[in-house]
Order: C-alpha cells, then structure tokens, then sequence
C-alpha cells in the first residue's frame, strides 16, 4: 500500500497541473475579457468616428446655408442702401419743387391781392364816376364778365 508520502505527492503531481490548467483557464478568461473589452472600445472608437462624420457633414451643410443667407443679406443690405440713396434723392428733388411752388404760390397770392386792391379801386371809380358796377355771381365769381351783346 502507498504511503501517506507518496498519495501526498501524487496529489502534489496531480495538482499542480490542475493549477496551471486553473491558471491558464484565468489567463484564458482575462485575456477574453481584455478582448472584448477592447473590441467593445474599437466598436465606440468607430460610432464617435462616424458621428463625429455625421457632425462634420453637418456643420458643412450648416455653414453653406449660413453662408447662402449671409451672402443673400448683404445682397439685400446693398439693394436697400441703393433704394435709400434714390429715395434720399428723390426726397431732395420734391423738397426743392415743394419749395419752387411754395414760392410760386406765394407771388400768385400776392399778384392776387393787388389784383383785388385794383378792383376795388376801380369799383370805386366806377362809383365815383357814377356808374354802377357788374353785380358778383357764384358761377364766375365776385365779378362776372360781361360782353357786349350784339342786336
């Protein structure tokens, strides 16, 4: 019968390579994990890679439609100091014919009030003279004309 010694050893013999099989079972299952895990890590690298695309697109599309709208501003910008520069000149023209008229307005008022200083002068002198003046009518005026007619 085997000793005490020798069953010991046989269980020593036998155990160290269930512990290096225990061991490399470790090592095994680590290493798989560090796989996935690194796999795991590639397949986030790649999605933030292809977002990161997706946002670079983007900001390539945002920044062409920015640059469309500010070229389309300016362009408007440029049209509407065009149409101020044209209505500040048109203003100053209509200022300038308000104030030719206004000024023309003002001697035919005058021409008028010594045009009807005049009448009454003459009203009075035909008073005086003894003749009666030409009666007012709305139709024509204070003073209508009157031709001679002929028979």
């Amino acid at each position: 019968m085997p000793s005490l010694t020798d069953i010991l050893i046989q269980v020593a013999v036998g155990a160290v390579p269930l512990g290096v099989a225990y061991m490399a079972f470790r090592s095994a299952t680590d290493a798989n994990k560090k796989t996935q895990e690194t796999s795991l890590l590639q397949v986030e690298r790649q999605a933030e890679l292809e977002r990161s695309k997706v946002d670079a697109d983007a900001f390539i599309r945002a920044k062409t439609i920015y640059e469309d709208a500010l070229s389309q501003l300016e362009r408007q910008l440029v049209r509407m100091q065009t149409q101020a520069s044209q209505v500040s000149t048109d203003l100053a023209s209509e200022q300038s014919a308000s104030t030719a008229m206004r000024d023309q307005i003002n001697r035919l008022q005058a021409q008028i009030r010594a045009l009807e200083r005049t009448v009454v002068t003459l009203r009075a002198q035909l008073i005086s003279a003894g003749l009666a003046p030409a009666p007012a009518s709305e139709t024509t005026g204070p003073y209508q004309l009157r031709y001679p007619q002929k028979e």
